[in-house]
């Protein structure tokens, strides 16, 4: 019933935001809202496109412990100092060897004899020189299953149609993953193809530190990984020549996430976190995951900047890297920053492409809902908007979930993001709807504003587990 009742009590907020009000004209006078003045500086105003061009265009990919991301830092921090940030810098973390990528080819040594399109697959050991081998297919789903076909898989580039994969007990479990990264070894593989998620020979990249596969591993587009599989049904065993250069480098290194605060008035120190990772991966130059969150975070800064408006709570920008790798900078600022956690009242994080926001998940937080509602009510002008009962998963907000601070992401209209541009080649400037993330910087601002000046939201209750990969 009171899941209900905030419902029709939301419904009527945002009926009567959208019926009271227009967005805001470049006329609009000082006794407008802070929300409609927001809405009309970033309509009118927005630098968003200029810095994506600068970090993606100029900077390029920005792997975590590259050069490129430490100096896309750089350009961060000083767009940060420039848009009123103070306290601007950098936290460390240990992230270990960084990794390189070197060339990577493999062609058919029977049949068509044709070059396949393959990429190493990232945080893998590469190939100290070319690897011949049949090709065998892999369909497991357990550990177990697993373990049954080892003894076949010895010395063959097994193309991988599925691999065992944990069960959420398991995944709290680092046993399952020691006892399933020893399976992998012991069968002695002499090479791995995972295939690409995506059509129209678009090439795919992931990987970490934690991963089954992790040596003389590559991604195959997946109409050549079909080439293989009609081999196979028709008792053509393919054979194939793999090299795979890329590798670690001899030393580990400290990864950083960039941390700045605009202040509020209250000098209870609370605050509202802007998240949004820093770091891409390098086959495209990383202009929707995660370009466009990071441009819309600075946005929302330099629009309460330029109005000079003055939260009750502090604004904290957080572009964390390592999200690539398993949310290692989230997780690290979490961890150096228990202390603090209960005077977050919210984090918001943008991580699902340029497309226009469409909601916020309430983590299946009832305590949440309300005050989420509220916040996002002035944004109904800028189209519909939806507060979802439901848990999501998956990027930087989840670390700061699971230890109960009230954390939600942005949900997106997706446009080409899961099916073409995220992680693959043609992930740049031109793929970036500028309307879109427009919307989005002005949802978040809006949103932003209404939690940094609303009442406080529980810390420490009890949300819905994450769900949904990103």
């Amino acid at each position: 019933m009171m899941r209900i009742l905030l419902a029709l009590l939301s419904g009527c907020m945002l009926y009567a935001a959208a019926a009271a009000r227009t967005p805001a004209s470049p006329t609009s006078t000082s006794m407008a809202t802070p929300e409609a003045r927001l809405i009309d500086e970033i309509g009118s105003h927005a630098e968003l496109m200029p810095n994506l061009e600068r970090l993606c265009d100029d900077i390029g990919a920005r792997l975590t412990g590259s050069p490129q991301l430490q100096a896309a830092q750089q350009w961060a921090m000083a767009r940060l100092r420039a848009y009123g940030a103070v306290g601007v810098h950098l936290e460390a973390y240990d992230m270990g060897r960084p990794w390189r990528r070197g060339a990577a080819r493999a062609r058919l040594l029977n049949a068509s004899g044709m070059a396949l399109e393959v990429v190493q697959k990232g945080w893998t050991e590469g190939t100290a020189r070319p690897v011949r081998a049949e090709v065998a297919l892999l369909d497991v789903k357990t550990l177990d299953e697993f373990k049954a076909a080892a003894p076949a898989l010895k010395g063959k580039i097994v193309l991988v149609e599925s691999a065992p994969r944990a069960t959420p007990e398991q995944r709290k479990d680092p046993a399952w993953f020691a006892d399933a990264s020893r399976a992998v070894r012991d069968a002695q593989l002499a090479g791995v193809l995972l295939v690409s998620s995506k059509d129209n020979g678009l090439r795919d990249m992931w990987g970490g530190p934690r991963s089954l596969f992790d040596r003389h591993a590559a991604i195959v587009t997946r109409e050549h990984a079909n080439l293989l599989k009609r081999l196979l049904a028709r008792g053509i065993v393919p054979r194939v020549e793999l090299e795979l250069k890329g590798g670690f480098d001899a030393r580990p290194v400290l990864a950083y996430n960039v941390v700045a605060d605009y202040p509020g008035s209250d000098a209870g120190g609370e605050m509202v976190v802007l998240g949004a990772h820093l770091d891409s991966w390098d086959l495209g130059s990383g202009a929707a995951d995660n370009g466009s969150g990071v441009v819309a975070m600075l946005e929302v800064l330099r629009a309460w900047h330029a109005l000079g408006l003055r939260p009750k709570r502090a604004l904290r920008i957080v572009l964390f890297s390592g999200e690539e790798q398993g949310l290692l900078g989230s997780r690290a600022y979490v961890a150096a920053h228990r202390g603090e956690l209960d005077r977050i009242q919210a984090v918001l994080v943008q991580d699902t492409g340029s497309g226009r926001v469409t909601g916020f998940p309430d983590m299946r937080n009832d305590a949440w809902y309300a005050a989420l509602t509220k916040a996002v009510a002035p944004a109904a002008t800028l189209g519909p908007l939806d507060v979802q009962y439901g848990p999501a998963g998956g990027s930087d907000f989840e670390p700061f979930v699971n230890a109960g601070v009230p954390a939600f992401p942005a949900l997106q209209d997706e446009r080409d993001y899961r099916s073409h541009t995220q992680h693959s080649q043609v992930d740049a400037v031109d793929h970036v709807d500028r309307a879109a993330l427009t919307q989005a910087a002005q949802v978040l601002a809006v949103v932003a504003w209404g939690l940094a000046n609303g009442e406080r939201l529980p810390y420490g209750a009890t949300a819905g587990a994450a769900a949904t990969a990103k």
